[in-house]
């Protein structure tokens, strides 16, 4: 029976699209060896409009060779909770399908590679910073929207860096993004202090600064970031604030993984990185 593509079944969706393509199978060959009549029914389940109950996922795990123990339990969990609702969808007429997608898979992602050139990641900002951001955007219209906007943006921060296991996060910024006022010089030098005080205070999380000098770097191409999964998959999402692209190519994500590792190279070492971010503090005040 057709079912609402919730973002856990398109992210079951999208997994079994990768294992299937590992195999080098088509939709139909998928469909043969799973016992269907149709190839319809592998990309309805694929695209997120057909739901699988638990008792049938052995059959997929035997047929697709899925083994792996972390994978398989990732799997159940996503067709146990399939129609669970989202805490943000409480937040409608601003949480859409791509935004949904981006809760869902940070949600169970295991850690995160983050480069963004223009802001800040909403993990790590102040509330103050946070409605600076939006308000700046020009993307909501209207103060209410742009009230339920930051509280989304909030509440998901709090739920991830409150989370057990701990989510790791590595974020690489520009100098040129600490020095830019956001929010006037006060906003920001707050900011500033609250990533020092990240760096500080948790382990989970690890702040490196690239330098005016680095000059010319690896993440000239713009933003993006790198999720890990317990499985051991990473998944590119480059976001903005009304969507995002999911790329799990391998190739796209091994090309990614490296500018990650060559902005790690370029940038000043997390102690330094601390070093200047109290330069940057004191040139605020």
């Amino acid at each position: 029976m057709p079912v609402e593509p919730t973002p856990r079944r398109r992210r079951l969706g999208a997994e079994l699209r990768r294992i299937r393509e590992a195999l080098g199978w088509t939709q139909e060959e998928a469909a043969s060896h799973l016992g269907y009549q149709s190839l319809s029914t592998v990309s309805k389940i694929e695209n997120g409009l057909q739901g699988l109950k638990i008792q049938q996922l052995p059959h997929f795990f035997e047929v697709f060779g899925i083994t792996d123990t972390a994978l398989r339990e990732e799997l159940r969990d996503l067709v146990r909770r399939a129609g669970e609702v989202d805490w943000w969808q409480r937040y409608e007429g601003v949480v859409d399908d791509p935004l949904g997608d981006y809760l869902s898979q940070v949600e169970s992602a295991s850690g995160l590679f983050v480069f963004n050139p223009l802001a800040v990641h909403g993990l790590l900002q102040t509330p103050e910073y946070a409605r600076a951001v939006t308000e700046g955007s020009r993307v909501w219209k209207t103060p209410e929207d742009i009230d339920h906007f930051v509280a989304l943006r909030l509440e998901h921060q709090r739920t991830m860096l409150e989370r057990h296991p701990a989510l790791k996060i590595w974020t690489v910024l520009p100098e040129g993004l600490l020095r830019q006022e956001v929010g006037g010089r006060a906003c920001m030098r707050a900011q500033i202090e609250h990533l020092m005080h990240f760096a500080r205070t948790n382990p989970a999380v690890t702040i490196q600064v690239l330098p005016f000098s680095a000059g010319a770097h690896a993440g000239m191409d713009g933003p993006f970031m790198i999720m890990s999964f317990p499985a051991g998959r990473d998944l590119v999402c480059i976001e903005s604030l009304r969507a995002s692209l999911h790329l799990n190519e391998p190739e796209t994500v091994d090309l990614y993984r490296t500018t990650s590792d060559l902005l790690k190279s370029d940038a000043l070492s997390p102690k330094a990185s601390l070093s200047l971010l109290t330069t940057i503090a004191k040139d605020l005040s």
